[in-house]
């Protein structure tokens, strides 16, 4: 089954501007999911961890104190996370950043596009695909109770 229409989208992103814009975008194409915003690394890892796991988390890799790099290693070496959908959504299109990203287990790596109508057919796509169509894994978190406060790094 798709995203459930009450999990959330979380997006793990530094600008204001490019969170605007995705969250116009995302009720432009009719995204009812709700979306969570993380303002950086580690805001989105104590977010994880006591939180019910998203259906998908989009992270710019460019950001202060803890990257998108440095989250996603995070993410993906956590057997409470690591079946958390990553997608990578950043400015950044060079060679070595893409193989890096994929390298630490993303599932997925996008360019932000300058173009405001890309944008939006961009949003459009991911939509389409990762939360209306793609299965992600059954049961989250070791079946979807987040963890006490105890068990936060």
């Amino acid at each position: 089954m798709p995203c459930e229409p009450q999990s959330a989208i979380l997006v793990v992103d530094d600008s204001s501007n490019d969170v605007a814009l995705l969250q116009r975008a995302f009720e432009r194409a009719g995204v009812r999911n709700p979306v969570a915003v993380c303002k950086g690394g580690a805001e989105a890892i104590q977010y994880l961890l006591s939180h019910e796991l998203p259906c998908v988390m989009l992270l710019d890799l460019r950001m202060p104190a803890t990257n998108g790099f440095d989250v996603l290693k995070r993410v993906k070496s956590d057997p409470r996370l690591k079946e958390l959908i990553v997608i990578v959504l950043t400015t950044s299109g060079e060679v070595e950043d893409i193989r890096r990203s994929y390298e630490l287990g993303a599932n997925s790596f996008l360019t932000k596009p300058v173009n405001l109508d890309e944008f939006q057919d961009m949003v459009s796509a991911f939509h389409r695909y990762w939360v209306m169509t793609n299965r992600p894994p059954a049961g989250g978190r070791d079946g979807g109770e987040p963890p006490g406060p105890s068990s936060v790094s």
